[in-house]
């Protein structure tokens, strides 16, 4: 290994799985895959399209068609994030090399340049998130509406859960290959978002450990929000259902 490690990130890109779920992403999805390529051009890429009507698979398939590093799985029909990321980590268990398995958005958000510190933080525990809420996290782009909503369903699932993470709902994390294993096997109910706090908090009762790192999240409305209250409502009723129905057990 070179003095400056940079032997050990190589083979350890081989080794991470990115996974991007995707429906009518179209806007951004290609500069996205790019960008990641910049930041880990030897990690694998999967991208889990529900069938986007805008062609976000087409545009996939035109630009990266050679491409070995990058593939894609088309779902018939909008299944939701939850059971895309699901069928992701399924289908990437089935390759042996991959040890590391991030999820992250399409829409630009999320910046590629925190993988290699997820990925690194992970050899050390099963489950590392992204916050936007650390100390030194930052937060642009967002409405006065959208700080709100964020805060207080992030707020409400800490009061119930107590996993100790600061960020419950950006879907920017690295899980290691035990926990997506150990994950697939549970039904997972939640559709929308919060299917990440659902996913965090089986972890956590079934004693995975967690990591967080700070991000700048910027963000950018290059597709339509999926953010409404029928995701609100979801959201808290998940959050509530999680808690209480751990305490019958």
């Amino acid at each position: 290994m070179g003095s400056d490690g940079t032997e050990l990130l190589n083979v350890m890109e081989e080794n991470i799985l990115i996974i991007i779920p995707t429906y009518n992403a179209k806007e951004g999805i290609v500069e996205n895959l790019k960008k990641i390529q910049q930041a880990v051009p030897n990690a694998y890429i999967l991208v889990v399209d529900d069938s986007s009507p805008d062609g976000t698979a087409d545009l996939v398939k035109k630009h990266f068609a050679n491409d070995k590093h990058i593939s894609l799985l088309i779902r018939k029909g909008k299944g939701g994030r939850g059971s895309a990321i699901l069928a992701g980590f399924k289908e990437g268990l089935k390759n042996k090399k991959i040890n590391y398995f991030i999820e992250m958005d399409a829409d630009l958000c999320h910046d590629p340049k925190y993988i290699k510190p997820m990925v690194a933080a992970c050899q050390k525990v099963d489950v590392v998130i992204a916050s936007r809420y650390l100390p030194s996290s930052k937060i642009t782009g967002w409405n006065i509406k959208r700080k709100l909503m964020s805060f207080s369903i992030n707020s409400f699932a800490k009061l119930l859960l107590h996993i100790p993470i600061s960020d419950y709902t950006n879907g920017f994390r690295c899980y290691s290959r035990k926990a997506v294993a150990f994950v697939t096997m549970h039904e997972i109910q939640s559709r929308g978002y919060i299917v990440l706090s659902e996913i965090a908090y089986i972890c956590y009762k079934n004693g995975f450990l967690f990591a967080q790192v700070p991000i700048n999240f910027h963000f950018k409305e290059v597709s339509k929000s999926n953010l409404n209250w029928k995701e609100i409502k979801e959201a808290l009723s998940t959050i509530i259902r999680l808690r209480f129905a751990n305490e019958k057990k």
